[in-house]
């Protein structure tokens, strides 16, 4: 054998290095997509939230008007009777002011079935928003497991290295 480019000494060798260690990111990388998908479904609660208040407050309005068509109607009927028992008007205008209060009924009436129909609206946004809260609460959840296994990760790395 010929020992040629070594001086005639024998080659020594590698020394066994231990290579760092590439630290595993996934667990960060999965950390920081689910970051993202939480902050959107806090927006998607949020913006839950506002759809059922606004429902919320149109279907109040709605059951005011109702309310206010009702109570308009009767006391129109009230003071059209009261007249025309006290003789202060005559049967024509009676009948024109029954007139009147049917065709208030009427209005009333769709009032009603308006707000009815805001009811419907109202409860289905309000399931929207507690559907997206559910949803938010459980993301929250597996952020937190997460959390608690990239620490325990991170401890079992440290006690592996010391």
């Amino acid at each position: 054998m010929s020992m040629r480019g070594t001086g005639g000494k024998p080659r020594r060798e590698a020394v066994d290095v231990i290579e760092a260690r590439v630290p595993d990111r996934t667990i960060e990388r999965l950390l920081g997509v689910r970051k993202h998908r939480l902050e959107r479904f806090e927006r998607e609660r949020r913006e839950a939230r506002e759809r059922w208040r606004a429902r919320r407050d149109a279907l109040r309005q709605a059951k005011l008007a109702w309310r206010s068509a009702r109570e308009g109607a009767s006391e129109h009927w009230r003071q059209a009777r009261a007249q025309f028992f006290a003789m202060e008007t005559d049967s024509r205008q009676f009948r024109a002011a029954q007139g009147g209060y049917e065709r208030m009924k009427r209005d009333t009436g769709q009032r009603l079935l308006a707000w009815r129909e805001h009811a419907g609206g109202s409860r289905a946004a309000g399931a929207d928003f507690f559907a997206a809260h559910r949803q938010l609460a459980e993301a929250r959840r597996q952020q937190e497991k997460l959390d608690i296994l990239r620490q325990h990760i991170k401890d079992t790395e440290r006690r592996h290295d010391d």
